[in-house]
């Protein structure tokens, strides 16, 4: 009650100091299309007659629409235009008489060679907005090279541990989207699939705490859409791309994009080539109790993890008339891998007397293919945007590691008292996703709209796990440790969600619902567990204009997070002889309700307030087992966790080269089971994080961008994490008006991003310091050809956007 008193009172003292009450609203709003009745996207200047220092500038939206708000009584000059088109020039007046003025423009094609045209808008690096906010990755010259794992860890609010399972606000369970499309993935291989995507293959980066109905229900944090890059223009134009970067280990990427499009279809394609070699250091010291002696184990390894992904995307869209279109998409990747990995094991009565080591040598090869396919129509019923979309979806991934352990025993004088352990682990696995979506948008008005769908999907997935002993010569399997699983799962949901904005106030209100039914087979261990259940998902928004310069809005969302298919299998993981992990298949699903208040002056300070709760938490978490003295990891039901978070963003302007924006972050998480390792656990911890990032304007092609975070200890699950730091720096030059740009850019200058955890049990006594390759010098050309007027390809929003985000 304290946070949310102090929140009210700076909002009361600000609003009195910086805004002024406006009990009339005055505004001009419109629609732009074109000849032939479809909107379109134009630059509006608005200038007022008689203050000439008076000037707003704004762009209509995908359906055409724009809106100056809170006008000084007045005559003004809008200006309107686009390329291809005439300008429109026209003059409105705003009086005590009517005070609005809603207007449809129709813009007139230019039929003349207007040469070469450059137009470059650049938006800021983060966008704040009530309901999202969003990091124009294309923008940031410190992202490059870096894949979108990495780029993900500078995004205010987020953080990616040391296995790639990615939370926002101190909160776990995320809703990953690839261009608006769920992944379907567990933590582990929606990690594989970030560190395939490139940055100079991402235009954006989408933060959306409390999502609409529209949204599929999964994440209990919220929802992360990530928009890969599209090209622009009729006729023919493209991109290329190419990098270089050195660590310890080098790294590189090339691509190339191409789109062609004219009045009858829009094709379109690109083609990725990441090859990334990354070394990883852990060293862990351990004390176990087994209740009469303390015995002292120190791990130090050293991994180099070698990734080359290829992926791909290829679509058409054909325009049937005016108001039907029917698209095609297919995409995919094929990636591999390979690791070497090294260890040594000390063990002994302290830390200095050591009774015997174990040294092993685990070299392991992977495989990754995806395959998806995507039908889509859309119908544009009139020019009110009144539309039905319709999406049929088919993806297949298929994955295979091979991870070979070869132990070697030592006794205290190094010489080898017994003979050497080999096993090996193969995980092949098929996952199969099928869907269905269809969306209707309903406009009341100009006002008003409602939105309606529906969707199903049906996931399979299918994981043979065998563990093999090195017996002589010959492999054997071990049949009890060797398991298949088999999953199941089907998604009916329905949704409607309506909008209605008032002169001051706009309103949102949703209501999502969703069947699931899944079967879980332990083949081996001869379990089978069902599951069927109905939820329901409300949620609300309301936004409310104080003033011109002032906005306050409040959102609540109920979400659930269901365990991922890996986490769900029992199969035992194997990390070394003295650590591994394993499934749980009586995981049950998460429930969250969230609750966030937000500020907003002159749409760039924005202070946010959130609170969440959620019950039967699905955890990570790292117990140990005394008695053979190991450590495993696994994932369980807490009872409940309690968040509290509160943000504060603010772009500054320090001169005419210098933007500043920093956001602050801090929060408050809970975490209370009755029962975690026998005990019970109920921590707390209240903890903040600050991103700076600054762009320097040097000369008209030269452009520097300098950015730094730090985060402060925190408590996740059952890891205490101490504090890191890290600071980025990047140099961008362009040639040829623009069309081809330099980077370089430092990350991590001064290597100081490394993990150090510790133990949140008192039963548990261990220390982890885990480095990844940070301190990386990249070089990135890009160069951009062909045509630059007009319409992108399609954004397409598939119906396996929710499913694949838990192929983790």
């Amino acid at each position: 009650m304290k946070l949310f008193s102090t929140f009210f009172i700076f909002i009361s003292i600000f609003l009195s100091a910086n805004a002024k009450a406006q009990n009339r609203s005055s505004k001009i709003s419109g629609l732009i299309l074109n000849e032939k009745k479809k909107p379109i996207s134009a630059s509006i200047v608005i200038k007022s007659l008689q203050d000439s220092t008076f000037s707003k500038i704004a762009s209509s939206d995908d359906n055409g629409k724009f809106k100056f708000e809170d006008l000084p009584l007045g005559t003004y000059l809008i200006s309107i235009n686009t390329i291809g088109f005439k300008t429109i020039n026209e003059n409105i007046e705003i009086s005590s008489t009517q005070l609005s003025s809603d207007k449809t423009f129709v813009l007139i094609e230019e039929h003349k060679d207007l040469g070469i045209v450059n137009i470059s808008v650049k938006k800021p690096l983060i966008e704040r907005f009530s309901d999202k906010t969003i990091i124009n990755v294309e923008n940031s010259i410190i992202s490059t090279g870096n894949t979108a794992l990495e780029v993900l860890t500078k995004v205010p609010g987020v953080s990616v541990n040391q296995d790639g399972i990615i939370s926002v606000k101190g909160k776990s369970g995320v809703n990953v989207l690839i261009d608006g499309k769920s992944t379907y993935l567990s933590n582990e291989q929606l990690a594989t699939r970030l560190r395939s995507l490139n940055s100079s293959e991402l235009k954006s980066i989408e933060l959306i705490t409390n999502p609409s109905a529209k949204y599929d229900a999964e994440g209990n944090a919220g929802v992360i859409n990530i928009k890969l890059k599209k090209n622009t223009g009729f006729g023919t134009n493209g991109n290329l791309n190419l990098g270089f970067g050195y660590g310890k280990n080098p790294k590189s990427n090339a691509g190339i994009s191409l789109n062609h499009r004219n009045k009858s279809f829009n094709i379109f394609g690109d083609y990725n080539n990441d090859n990334n070699k990354y070394q990883e250091d852990l060293n862990i010291n351990r004390i176990t109790d087994d209740g009469i002696t303390n015995t002292f184990f120190h791990q130090n390894n050293k991994q180099i993890r070698s990734f080359h992904n290829n992926s791909y995307k290829a679509g058409i869209d054909y325009f049937l008339n005016k108001k039907n279109t029917l698209g095609f998409l297919t995409s995919g990747y094929f990636n591999r891998g390979h690791d070497s990995s090294n260890g040594l094991t000390d063990i002994g009565t302290s830390f200095t007397k050591i009774d015997s080591s174990i040294i092993a040598d685990n070299p392991s090869t992977s495989k990754y293919t995806n395959q998806a396919y995507n039908l889509n129509y859309k119908y544009v019923i009139d020019t009110l945007a009144q539309e039905l979309s319709i999406d049929l979806d088919y993806a297949k991934y298929n994955s295979e590691e091979n991870t070979i352990y070869n132990n070697y025993f030592y006794d205290a004088n190094r010489s080898i008292y017994k003979e050497p352990l080999t096993f090996k682990n193969l995980t092949p696995s098929l996952i199969k996703i099928k869907a269905a979506k269809i969306d209707y948008v309903l406009p009341l008005g100009t006002k008003a709209k409602f939105d309606f769908g529906l969707k199903s999907s049906w996931v399979s997935t299918d994981n043979d796990f065998r563990f093999e002993n090195l017996i002589a010569t010959q492999w054997q399997n071990d049949l009890g440790r060797s398991n298949r699983f088999i999953y199941e799962e089907n998604i009916n949901a329905a949704y409607v969600n309506f909008k209605r904005d008032f002169e001051l106030t706009s309103i949102q209100v949703g209501l999502r619902t969703e069947q699931t039914n899944s079967k879980g087979n332990s083949v081996n261990e001869q379990k089978i567990i069902k599951r069927h259940y109905f939820d329901f998902f409300p949620s609300f928004s309301v936004n409310q204009k104080l003033s011109e310069s002032n906005e306050l809005s409040l959102s609540y969302s109920r979400r659930i997070e269901r365990p991922d298919y890996k986490s769900l299998n029992p199969f035992v993981y194997f990390v070394d002889l003295y650590t591994f992990s394993q499934g749980n298949p009586f995981l049950n699903p998460q429930y969250t309700n969230a609750f966030e208040l937000s500020y907003n002056y002159k749409k760039q300070l924005n202070i946010s307030l959130g609170y969440s709760i959620t019950n039967n938490l699905i955890l990570d978490v790292l117990l140990p087992d005394d008695t053979n003295k190991t450590l495993f990891q696994t994932v369980k039901n807490l009872d409940k966790q309690y968040s509290y978070d509160l943000t504060i963003g603010y772009p500054t302007v320090i001169s005419k080269f210098w933007n500043m924006d920093n956001t602050v972050t801090s929060t408050y998480n809970q975490i209370k089971s009755s029962d975690l390792g026998g005990n019970n656990y109920n921590r707390k911890k209240v903890n903040f994080s600050l991103n700076s990032n600054h762009n320097f304007t040097i000369g008209p092609s030269i452009s520097a961008e300098l950015s730094g975070e730090f985060v402060s200890a925190q408590i996740y699950g059952t890891y205490a994490i101490k504090p890191y730091y890290g600071i980025d720096f990047g140099l961008k030059k362009s040639f040829s008006e623009k069309k081809l740009n330099l980077k370089i850019a430092l990350n991590d200058i001064m290597n100081s991003r490394k993990a150090r955890i510790s133990s949140a049990l008192s039963n548990l006594n261990y220390n982890l310091t885990q480095k990844q390759e940070s301190r990386i010098f990249r070089l990135s050309l890009n160069y951009n050809f062909g045509s630059s007027t007009i319409k992108a390809n399609r954004d397409r929003k598939t119906s396996v956007t929710d499913e694949e985000g838990r192929i983790k």
